[in-house]
Order: C-alpha cells, then structure tokens, then sequence
C-alpha cells in the first residue's frame, strides 16, 4: 500500500505538499529520510526513477520544474505506484503554475495540497474500487519500454545525521527480493465474514460457560457418573476448538484450505449431533452452533484474495 507521498520543487528540493497520515514507524520513518535526501538530489537523475530502501519502495517522476515522490511496501505493485505519482502529478499541475511553485519562499507552502493526495492514496490503497484500468494498460507498456532508473543507495550517499540508517534498515544486508506468492493477502473482512467471526467465537464463548458450570458441579456429578462429566467436558472442549479453527481459517491463509474447512465443519457437527442425542445440550442450541459453522464455512470457501489487474506486477 502507499504509506508516504510528498512533492518538491525540482531545483532545490524545498518541500512544496506532503501526506501527514502515516504510521510513525522506524522503518517509515527511515525512508522518509531518503526520501527527503532523494528530493534534494532529484535534479540529477532521469524523470522516472526508483529506489529500494530496505524495507519500501520509494518512486519518484519529474516534470515541469516539480518532482513528485510516493513511498509504498515493498510489494506494492510499480505500475500503481507510476500510475499514483501520474495521478497526483496532473492533479499538481492543473492546480498550480509554474509561476506559483517559483515563487514559494518557505517549505510546504501548498500544504493544502494535502487533501487531494489523501484522497488518491485511499483510492490506490483500495484496490477493488480503484478505477484507474483504462490508464493502466498504458502505464504498464510506459514501463516496460521505458523501465525507471534504479537508484542505489551508494549513489545518495548517507543521511545527514544518521550514519547507521543503512544497517538499521538492513540496507547493506539484503538485496530487494520479489514478494513471494504465499505473501498476498485476502480482501477486507466485509460484515458478512465479521458476522460469521462473530458467531463462531460467540459459540466457543458459550461452549467454555458450559464447560466451567459442569466442573463446578464436578463432585455431585462424579458420585453419580465420572464418565458422563469427562465426555462432556470433552465434547464442549472440542467444539470451541474446532469453532477457532473455523476463525482462524477465516481470517488467515493456509495450504489445503478447502480440506481443512470442510473436515473442520463435519467433525464440528458430528460433536454437536453426539452432545444433542446425549442430552448433553438443547437442540436449539446445536443447531444455532451448526449454522454459524455454515455461515463460517461458506465465507472460508468465497474468500478469496484481491483480483489482480492487467499486467499487475510489471
């Protein structure tokens, strides 16, 4: 996703905009540094180019006298991140002239800029509304004829102040490698997913109640019949279990996922069918537990990562 975006005057590096709403971490922050130091540096490199910090990608195009930066993870797509700085870029210039940007005299002097990349970065960082496909395909044939030049740390040099950002970073260290396949992630939980989360741990919720009053009644009922107070016991145990299997296959991926839901749902209503006929629960309540398992079951079986767009990983 875009974590930091921020314009300069090409000349000089003076910050003109820049996005406020990033998470205060040592590597952004990091970045940011060498983002401020490649800003500085700009006027010395070709109009599209891109630098690995260690731990985000940093991309940057010029024009008009104006170089725009966008700091993303390291598995952010490049042709998005092209794709945003060509955005906000002709935002920039159909708001301001060239004449304004000259006459800036004190940094980030058109903060209210501000705004409008906000409200790109939201729009690019959410890929199932982003409605940028039309551009896209051109964009991404822009970089394969024309690749940006790759940026070193070696030829920055190092940050004012901060020697050691390279080996805190792990800059020195490790080369970008491309993200994994295992490394994509699902789409948002919607309500629907958060419903069936819901459900299932309000179930293993009431089965851990269920398990604490027969324990509390553990002598009255081991006088009478030990073996009914331990499979009981049992039972209640691993239906909670098996309803946080069905959360964390929900929430998380994993190989045989589609096994694994569906031998997690048969034995779950096996458990619920042995405690209904044992008498060791009321029918209502095993079937409402069913049912969450079937709601939680089905969204596990629908969920599905982000669709990839054309020539997604140029």
């Amino acid at each position: 996703m875009v974590q930091f975006a921020m314009i300069t005057r090409l000349r000089d590096g003076l910050p003109l905009s820049a996005t406020t709403d990033h998470e205060p971490s040592e590597a952004i922050l990091t970045s940011k540094k060498y983002a401020k130091l490649i800003s500085k540096k700009a006027s010395r490199f070709p109009d599209r180019c891109s630098l690995f910090t260690g731990s985000h990608w940093l991309h940057l195009i010029s024009s008009l006298g104006v170089c725009f930066i966008m700091m993303c993870e390291e598995n952010y797509p490049t042709v998005l991140a092209f794709c945003f700085l060509d955005e906000i870029q002709r935002a920039f210039i159909s708001t301001y002239d060239g004449k304004r940007v000259e006459n800036c005299r004190r940094p980030y002097a058109l903060i209210e800029f501000d705004t409008v990349i906000k409200k790109t970065k939201q729009r690019f960082n959410n890929t199932r509304t982003l409605q940028t496909k039309i551009n896209l395909t051109n964009m991404s044939q822009e970089v394969k004829l024309r690749p940006p030049h790759r940026i070193t740390i070696e030829e920055l040099g190092p940050i004012p102040g901060d020697s050691s950002a390279q080996e805190r970073n792990g800059v020195a260290a490790r080369a970008y490698r491309p993200p994994a396949a295992n490394r994509e992630q699902f789409v948002p939980l919607n309500w629907v997913d958060k419903l069936a989360l819901s459900l299932c741990l309000l179930c293993c919720l009431l089965n851990l109640i269920r398990i604490g009053r027969i324990l509390r009644a553990g002598p009255m009922i081991i006088d009478d019949d030990i073996h009914f107070t331990s499979t009981s016991v049992g039972f209640f145990l691993v239906s909670s279990l098996l309803g946080l299997f069905q959360c964390y296959l929900l929430v998380y991926r994993t190989s045989w996922r589609t096994s694994k839901n569906i031998a997690a749902l048969l034995c779950l209503a096996s458990v619920e069918g042995h405690l209904y006929l044992h008498a060791y629960r009321y029918g209502l309540t095993s079937a409402f537990t069913i049912l969450a398992a079937l709601l939680a079951a089905w969204r596990i079986q629908t969920r599905s990562i982000p669709p990839k767009l054309p020539d997604y990983t140029v």
